[in-house]
């Protein structure tokens, strides 16, 4: 083998080309390509190897390449052709064929070599008219002096390629003043990367959510580029297979970040480490996933989402537990989602069919394994390398520890109290009778053995530290762990910092990594342990005795109740930016636990506290569906006082209100007023009411919603309490504002502002503007709702809620739609939508794409409104939220009937009703009866059309929703008309001509529009 300078080209578009000439015309372009191409090859000294819509050549000289490269890119030009060009430099094998061979089809020449599949990857990253080099090539060229006269050349970074093992650096090769030398874009098998500690990350943005590694990863270089090449290769299911404290985790997780470009659909992580059933399986796989349950079947829920997902790589950790679940479920997962592929780790295999196992051994025992005990021993005693003097003994030390990673990082963990000869002499009186085994069985043994010597070195007051801390899950923060330990058994003992000081210290305890983007933000450390050492601590806290195991777990739910108080929920409701909302976020599985145990021990109050505090963050990121759960068991409990029961039954009707579930969650909310009104416990009732009303409004029942919130309002001021006065006083404005009473919601909503400035209650004051400037708005005073809504948004920024915030975008970008200013709507839809992803808000995504999907509908794109309309809607399902999926449907309706879809439209229009009329969705309704209706009579069915129209205006009027009873009475009055009922027509638009008056429409609104079109008819 020799080096060679290798030139792939290939004609852009060339299958449409010759299908648009057809073949004799193409056939004699390709001639002239050919005829064009061959003469080049003679001035430059080349060498045809084979041709196809393209060319592979052969050069000596890297020059005469390059040369070739730019004159057949202007000999195309001139000839309507455009190429795309790959030169790398590299060694293959030439291998000529037999004259027999070649008479019979084969070429003369075969060239054999690794270079040549890279330079044509190279050659298919480029665009038309581009020549890209390798860096091989690129230092061929060098200095410039080499290149022809009037070309340069520019990096354009790193990709990685697919089929290529690491990153390559990609140049292009132009002419000076005519090329624009812009890097080509990530494709599915070439994508662009940055060199950022240690990893070689992509630049474009791939949603996941991998905690940031905690140390610096050490070896498996073999094992990551193995996993690599499987999983490019097209295998679906890899299962991670070897005993506990090999590694497993750290391996799968350092493989998702290094090649997590791969993935355009997303990495995520699932930790099945605390599932003990299918149950447990769906709730981590939703977590990982980043979607809420919803109230149908969560299989299938979960497949659609993979499946929505595309290429995405699914990683189950700890599945040995559940093993028979998790084989069942991951089985129906792949079926249905063919993009998607999953990563398992697990001691023991699937058996499903197309699994393949990937065995993760021990380290090497004179390579990785010395370097990682040196790695960790100099963090802690810095300065230690391993040299002559110990390396023998550092030897010893892997080798006694079988070469398990977990073992010999806590083995490390003693560098600073022992040095390796003095841990050899510990390990072998520690591990005699482990001297000769080898297996698996051996290596847990060993791995057991080490956490007991670990908790041997250990004073009694940090043995009951460490064990007690196994009632956390999930991590804990220093201010958690001072309220559960308890050492006041030993007099020598320290205060429960310093005790935790000392775990982490001795690694059995570890500074808590940061699980994606949104932790990292968050000052207050959280610490953590191994799952092997917390099962381990909760064996030994077990073996304490059942009342020292019940006292910690009491005082942990103790602790973790205190978040779920009524004064914690209003203050991190008030003042809880998302730094503070993100901490609570972090307890969700401590939560959880603590409800639970609390549960089962019969103590209501603790079940209750930590149940609102859980669903506090299971609203934000889900699974809802968990949420309703829990409040089913807390509900369930006897155990409960007046307080405790109120407190549940409020939550859980929150719950279900959610979900859809409105006439649960008004008995639900009734029965928590009842109990407040026996407890005197006026403001419990003001809230209550105020929610009653929230309740009454979502199930169109305006009057019910009014009465509500009216006597919230009264309780409020009875009670001088003006931060609640002012969320009532808003809630307030919003109905008058949708019943039309724009006078009233006006006087609401300024005195709603007034008490949330005399309070300082800055998000309470974003929310009247906003409702502020809706309502001017919908008067057609645009400059003035502009104004509010920026006020709007002043006012959550500088709280730091970036959910507001992007919400007053939303709202923004509404009014300029509103106004004709398209491309400004857009501008401030896309900033909402960046927001709205940066906080992980999957439902207010989908809200901005749906806003998106409206502007580009009114621009007249309706292909981009299409897909915006179809995204939002595939993270409403996710989210399981069912209002915001009847208004896209019925958005996806009228989009359709636009394009005169009319199949679709009626699909839409009826899947969007059956959802309402489920959930009692009766405003929604009103307007998709509306829809319906206008379908029919484009149908050419007015008879048809006015059952259903007539229906929705007694919705419509019930609910005192004029805006859309003024819309609905349009296509009424063009029915009637159509029907030969000129009077009826009459009376519908003058009705409607009233509405438009009263809410202030101006000449370019919809309601003006569709006012215009029935006076046309009539006229």
């Amino acid at each position: 083998m020799k080096p060679y300078t290798l030139l792939f080209s290939d004609i852009v578009d060339s299958t449409q080309l010759v299908e648009r000439l057809g073949d004799a015309q193409a056939l004699a372009l390709w001639a002239q390509h050919d005829r064009c191409a061959r003469d080049l090859l003679v001035t430059h000294g080349g060498r045809e190897i084979d041709r196809t819509d393209g060319l592979f050549l052969l050069f000596d000289d890297s020059a005469a390449a390059a040369a070739f490269a730019l004159s057949y890119h202007d000999a195309l030009a001139a000839v309507g052709f455009r190429a795309r060009v790959g030169i790398h430099v590299g060694t293959v094998a030439l291998r000529e064929n037999s004259a027999s061979d070649v008479a019979r089809g084969a070429k003369p020449l075969d060239v054999e070599g690794l270079s040549k599949p890279f330079a044509a990857r190279l050659m298919a990253l480029a665009q038309g008219g581009q020549t890209l080099l390798s860096a091989s090539a690129a230092l061929a060229l060098r200095p410039d002096a080499a290149l022809p006269q009037g070309a340069q050349i520019e990096s354009h970074g790193h990709y990685r390629l697919k089929g290529v093992s690491e990153p390559a650096e990609v140049f292009e090769l132009g002419r000076r003043g005519r090329s624009g030398f812009t890097p080509p874009p990530d494709s599915e098998k070439a994508y662009r990367v940055l060199h950022s500690d240690g990893l070689w990350r992509p630049l474009r943005e791939v949603r996941h959510n991998l905690p940031a590694e905690r140390d610096v990863f050490v070896g498996r270089a073999q094992e990551l580029h193995a996993l690599a090449e499987q999983l490019d290769a097209g295998a679906r299911l890899v299962t991670l297979l070897g005993p506990g404290g090999t590694g497993k985790t750290r391996l799968v997780r350092r493989y998702a970040l290094a090649w997590l470009g791969d993935w355009p659909g997303g990495v995520h992580f699932c930790d099945l480490s605390e599932a003990r059933s299918a149950e447990g399986v769906l709730s981590a796989v939703a977590v990982g996933l980043g979607v809420p349950l919803g109230k149908d079947d969560p299989v299938l829920q979960l497949g659609h989402v993979i499946a929505a997902r595309g290429r995405c790589l699914v990683i189950v950790d700890n599945v040995e537990q559940v093993i028979e679940p998790a084989a069942a479920l991951l089985g129906h997962w792949l079926d249905r989602a063919a993009e998607a592929s999953f990563v398992v780790t697990s001691r023991e295999r699937l058996r499903l069919d197309g699994e393949a196992l990937f065995p993760i051994e021990a380290l090497p025992l004179d390579s990785d394994a010395v370097a990682l005990f040196a790695v960790r021993a100099a963090a802690q005693r810095p300065g230690f390398v391993v040299d002559e003097r110990n390396r023998a003994a550092v030897t010893e030390v892997v080798r006694l520890l079988d070469g398990l990673p977990l073992a010999i990082e806590l083995a490390a963990a003693r560098a600073r109290l022992l040095s390796p000869a003095q841990l050899v002499e510990r390990l072998r009186d520690r591990f005699v009778l482990l001297a000769g085994a080898r297996g698996a069985t051996a290596r847990q043994a060993t791995l057991r053995a080490v956490i007991d010597w670990s908790w041997d070195l250990l004073a009694p007051w940090e043995q009951a530290a460490l064990a007690q801390c196994s009632v956390f899950e999930g991590g804990f923060t220093l201010a958690a762990a001072e309220a559960v330990i308890d050492l006041s058994r030993w007099s020598d003992a320290p205060l429960a910092l310093e005790a935790v000081q000392a775990l982490l210290d001795k690694s059995l305890l570890r500074a808590w990594a940061a699980a994606g983007r949104e932790r990292q933000d968050i000052d207050e450390p959280h610490f953590g342990m191994y799952a092997s050492i917390h099962e381990y601590a909760r064996e030994r806290l077990l073996e304490a005795g059942p009342s020292e195991h019940a006292r910690a777990e009491q005082r942990h739910g103790t602790f973790f109740a205190a978040l779920g108080s009524v004064e914690a929920i209003e203050s991190l409701s008030r003042h809880g930016g998302p730094q503070r909302k993100r901490a609570l976020a972090l307890e969700i599985d401590n939560l959880v636990a603590a409800c639970r145990r609390a549960v089962a021990r019969g103590e209501g109050p603790v079940a209750a506290a930590t149940y609102t505090a859980a669903w506090a963050v299971l609203l934000q990121q889900g699974p809802q569906r968990l949420g309703e759960l829990l409040g089913d068991q807390v509900l369930a409990l006897g155990g409960h006082t007046a307080g405790s029961r109120m407190q549940a039954s409020d939550t859980r009707a929150h719950a279900a209100q959610y979900a859809g579930h409105f006439e649960p969650a008004a008995l639900l909310f009734e029965e928590a007023l009842r109990l407040a009104r026996s407890r005197h416990d006026r403001r419990a009732e003001a809230a209550l009411r105020g929610r009653l009303g929230d309740l009454r409004f979502d199930q169109g029942q305006p009057d019910a919603a009014r009465e509500h919130l009216e006597a919230a309002l009264a309780l409020c001021r009875e009670l001088g309490s003006r931060n609640a006065e002012a969320v009532v006083l808003g809630r307030l404005g919003a109905l008058s504002h949708y019943q039309g009473r724009s006078e009233e919601a006006q006087a609401c909503n300024e005195a709603s502002l007034s008490a949330s400035r005399e309070v300082g209650n800055l998000s309470a004051e974003a929310a009247a503007l906003n409702n502020m400037a809706m309502l001017q708005s919908g008067l057609g005073n645009g400059s003035e709702a502009l104004g509010l809504y920026l006020g709007s948004r002043a006012a959550s920024h500088a709280v730091g809620n970036r959910s507001n915030e992007a919400l007053a975008l939303v709202n923004i970008g509404g009014l300029l739609c509103d106004q004709g200013l398209f491309a400004e709507a857009e501008e401030a839809l896309r900033e909402a939508l960046a927001m709205h992803r940066e906080v992980g808000n999957r439902l207010n995504e989908g809200v901005s794409l749906c806003n998106l999907g409206i502007v580009h509908q009114g621009l007249g794109r309706s292909d981009e409104a299409l897909a915006h309309f179809e995204a939002a809607l595939a993270i409403t399902r996710e989210v399981a939220y069912p209002r915001l999926e009847v208004y896209l449907l019925g958005s996806l309706g009228d989009l359709h009937l636009e394009r005169g879809r009319l199949d679709r439209a009626a699909t839409c229009f009826d899947d969007a009703l059956a959802l309402s009329r489920r959930t009692g969705d009766r405003r929604n309704e009103g307007r998709l009866l509306g829809g319906s209706g206008k379908l029919l009579l484009r149908r050419g069915q007015p008879a048809e059309a006015r059952e259903p129209l007539r229906a929705g205006e007694a919705l419509l009027r019930q609910m005192a929703d004029r805006l859309e009873l003024a819309r609905l009475l349009c296509t009424l009055g063009q029915t009637e008309l159509a029907l030969g009922q000129r009077a009826a027509a009459l009376a519908a638009l003058a009705e409607a001509e009233v509405a438009a008056g009263a809410l202030g429409s101006t000449a370019g609104s919809e309601l003006r529009h569709d006012i215009a079109l029935l006076r046309k008819a009539l006229a």
